[in-house]
């Protein structure tokens, strides 16, 4: 990931109170949401609806 979204996933996730364990379950692992907050991985278009959802932000609010 070129634009660091990771970062913001992250940050929005620790605001929203949400840990990784609990938004893997949502989304599929926790590694997954690891490998995405550390840039080390590009979320499918399907992974960025369910983080939107998970973290009640818009596909829009994500780009």
């Amino acid at each position: 990931m070129n634009n660091k979204k990771g970062s913001v996933i992250k940050e929005i996730r620790k605001i929203r109170g949400i840990s990784q364990q609990r938004l893997g379950v949502l989304i599929g692992s926790q590694s997954m949401v690891s490998r995405i907050e550390n840039n080390k991985t590009e979320p499918t278009d399907h992974t960025i609806l369910l983080l939107c959802d998970a973290l009640n932000i818009s596909f829009e609010e994500y780009f």
